[in-house]
C-alpha cells in the first residue's frame, strides 16, 4: 500500500537569504537545476511553504486580483471563465473583504490569448466579476 511520506529537514539560510533543499527531497519532488518553485509566506501562521512548478521557462503568467460577490456560487462563476478560456489556476487564495457583500480572490495564471483589457472585461461580463485588476504579464520568475 502507498504511503504517503513527509520528509522533514532543518536548514540554516545564509547571509543572502539562501537555503540548499536537502538532495534526497529534491529527487523526491522531481526538481531539477532551474526547477521553478512557488514560495507562499503566511505571517499568522509563521510558516513559509515551498510548491514545485511544473512549467516552462518560457511560459508568462499574470497575478490577478478579482472582487466578487460574497455569495454562494460566486468563485465558481468567475473560475468557469478560465477554464472556458482555457487557463490554468497556477494558484488561487480567496479572502473576505466584506461578510455577504465582497471577497476578493487573487489568482497567478497563464497569459490568455488576447489583449488584458478583453480578458478583464470578459471576467466581468461572464464571470460577475466586480471589478479585476491584472498586474501586468511577467516572466515566470516573477512568482
Amino acid at each position: 500500500m502507498y504511503q504517503n511520506l513527509k520528509e522533514t529537514e532543518i536548514l540554516k539560510i545564509d547571509s543572502r537569504g539562501r537555503i540548499v533543499i536537502p538532495r534526497s527531497m529534491r529527487k523526491a519532488l522531481g526538481l531539477k537545476e532551474n526547477s521553478y518553485i512557488m514560495l507562499i509566506s503566511d505571517s499568522e501562521e509563521n510558516e513559509l511553504r515551498i510548491i514545485p512548478l511544473p512549467f516552462s521557462e518560457d511560459q508568462t503568467f499574470m497575478r490577478i486580483k478579482v472582487i466578487i460577490p460574497d455569495t454562494p456560487g460566486a468563485l465558481s462563476q468567475v473560475s468557469k471563465v478560465f477554464g472556458e478560456l482555457g487557463l490554468s489556476l497556477l494558484y488561487g487564495q480567496t479572502v473576505v473583504i466584506k461578510k455577504g457583500q465582497t471577497a476578493e480572490w487573487s489568482v497567478i495564471s497563464p497569459i490568455p490569448e488576447m489583449p488584458v483589457d478583453d480578458f478583464e472585461k470578459i471576467l466581468i461580463e461572464k464571470g460577475n466579476a466586480i471589478s479585476v485588476h491584472v498586474e501586468r504579464p511577467m516572466k515566470s520568475k516573477m512568482i
